[in-house]
């Protein structure tokens, strides 16, 4: 934990110390090293690369289902490092198929059901050059000032000068713009935040609806056309009850009656499976993010998850951290199992 006491003096406002925040369950497995060991250790999966990211980590996919499966679904968790909410479900599932139960040690006969017709493309870390650098292993309990830019919190995602100033917001998160990035500025970064990889390149908003300026989104979008895979999930987090979006029309090149057909039923799904009931979004067609990028150039699937993190304020006061820990992980579990589901009702978007 040596950044804590590293010039830059981290911009942190609370009482509490941010170093507990890496004190985790042991089934909430998310941080960069321990999710590499992990994937090691396994034996029933079909191991592939996607490429190399930009600080030159691998790029790793499992894969588990059968060998002529009727559907495919690729799953990237981790595109934002300190999100680790998509990694713990995703390392769970993997856990889960390659066991018959999670790390928790419940078992999902629903998904071992569908695995044996979908599938599944698993990516714990889309990001790794981020989560190799996260500080921190969950925003449970963590206070955070939403409407302060300057709260400390949001330098752990953005990143801070090394005058300690948060970087400029509105190009950050506003569409790409060579502003946006980090790129050419990083002798000035105190803290390269989790947004980006180490090239300093926003990793999930593309510059146009052909190019993005993260190696890691042009590498994925060759991989999915060579595997044909039929639908892409990247999952997030954000003060926002459970969320499911997709993109608009205008940024979709295949069939948008069946992607529109898919959303509402992995949505009914993912709540008939147990999971939450999701809130729907259409993201706006001024941005490119990943899950437009793809189906603009490749006409499949995809969607963007949004589980609710454990800021405080998120969940009622009392609410014990195990239970925020568990609806993180589990409604991502949920979501997924639902959209697989429904995926086998409508046509691969290859046919």
């Amino acid at each position: 934990m040596r950044l804590w006491n590293s010039y830059p003096k981290w911009p942190w406002k609370h009482d509490d110390d941010i170093r507990k925040y890496v004190d985790v369950p042991d089934w909430w497995l998310v941080g960069y090293e321990e999710v590499r060991g992990f994937l090691r250790g396994l034996t029933k999966a079909q191991f592939s690369s996607v490429g190399k990211s930009a600080g030159g980590r691998d790029l790793s996919v499992v894969y588990y289902g059968p060998e002529k499966p009727e559907r495919t679904l690729c799953v990237t968790g981790g595109t934002h490092g300190t999100e680790t909410e998509g990694i713990a479900s995703v390392t769970n599932i993997i856990k889960l198929f390659e066991s018959g139960a999670d790390l928790r040690g419940k078992k999902w006969p629903a998904f071992q059901r569908v695995a044996k017709r979908v599938g599944f493309y698993l990516m714990p870390l889309y990001n790794p050059d981020a989560s190799a650098r996260s500080p921190v292993k969950s925003y449970v309990g963590m206070p955070i000032d939403l409407k302060d830019h300057s709260d400390g919190v949001h330098h752990l995602h953005i990143g801070f000068w090394k005058n300690g100033q948060l970087p400029n917001r509105k190009r950050i998160f506003a569409p790409w713009s060579k502003d946006s990035d980090m790129t050419g500025k990083l002798d000035r970064v105190g803290y390269l935040g989790q947004r980006f990889n180490d090239a300093g390149r926003l990793i999930n908003r593309p510059r146009s609806r052909k190019k993005s300026m993260a190696v890691e989104t042009m590498q994925m979008l060759k991989y999915l056309g060579a595997n044909k895979i039929d639908c892409y999930m990247d999952l997030h987090s954000h003060s926002s009850p459970p969320w499911l979006g997709t993109c608009p029309e205008a940024h979709h090149a295949g069939d948008y009656e069946q992607q529109s057909k898919l959303f509402d039923l992995a949505c009914k799904m993912t709540q008939k499976s147990g999971g939450p009931e999701l809130e729907k979004g259409w993201q706006g067609a001024t941005s490119w993010y990943n899950s437009h990028f793809f189906p603009a150039n490749l006409g499949i699937y995809a969607f963007t998850y949004e589980a609710m993190a454990g800021f405080k304020g998120n969940y009622p006061a009392k609410t014990p951290f195990e239970e925020i820990w568990l609806a993180n992980a589990y409604n991502g579990m949920y979501t997924i199992l639902g959209l697989a589901q429904a995926l086998l009702k409508v046509p691969s978007p290859w046919k």
